[in-house]
């Protein structure tokens, strides 16, 4: 269960002792602490709760920061649970007084800007909850660490061209020339001979067909 949002306030305010001093707090630091890019993110102290040792460290890491490598801490498992956004180590034993230090690969979240670590650091006494949104470093105050991001020069774009469609309107042209069957033969007893009509509409109709038939084509060819 992701304990580092379900222990209600209050309980958390038991966890924790007055008693730690005012420079006692789980930092972090980055390389490169620039939004949306892949960097090494240490988290360190060098302190434990009441003179104790320090026997597990579980991050709640900031939304949309997607793990890359765990690093190997010696003596130490780190185990990555993606559906929580957690990382958590545990198997390891760090003396009151020794500074350690928990690497981690992963990439920052697009959003420029201040993004927290909730932290809960298990000791031999108890449980050091780092988790306050207020950067307070008195005596008695348990900030969760925190890094500023700076804006990404090179963000990733996306674009997108908008397709084109060109039409060719297909023309027909008939020049009327005498003498063709285009042109109406007149007989001597001034009558119209009908042969060449005849004829000339069936050019016409296999015209209008083939005219047709390429009309089709294209509307299918543009369909498919």
């Amino acid at each position: 269960m992701r304990r580092l949002l379900a222990v209600p306030a209050i309980a958390l305010a038991l966890l924790v002792t007055f008693a730690t001093a005012a420079a006692a707090h789980v930092e972090v630091e980055a390389e490169e602490p620039v939004a949306g890019t892949t960097t090494t993110v240490t988290f360190s102290f060098h302190h434990g709760k009441d003179g104790t040792a320090t026997t597990a460290l579980e991050v709640l890491l900031p939304a949309g920061t997607v793990v890359v490598d765990t690093p190997e801490v010696p003596g130490w498992t780190a185990t990555v649970d993606e559906a929580e956004g957690t990382v958590t180590w545990t198997g390891g034993s760090v003396p009151d007084g020794v500074e350690a230090h928990f690497p981690i690969v992963v990439t920052l979240p697009d959003t420029e800007g201040e993004v927290l670590f909730p932290t809960i650091q298990t000791t031999e006494a108890g449980e050091l909850a780092w988790i306050q949104e207020d950067e307070g470093h008195e005596e008695g105050s348990y900030p969760a660490p925190r890094l500023v991001l700076a804006p990404n020069p090179n963000p990733t774009t996306t674009s997108t061209t908008e397709p084109t469609t060109t039409t060719v309107e297909a023309t027909t042209s008939t020049t009327r020339r005498e003498g063709t069957t285009l042109e109406a033969d007149r007989v001597d007893d001034g009558s119209q001979d009908a042969a060449p009509w005849l004829i000339g509409s069936g050019i016409a109709a296999a015209v209008a067909v083939a005219v047709g038939g390429y009309a089709l084509k294209v509307r299918r060819d543009r369909a498919s």
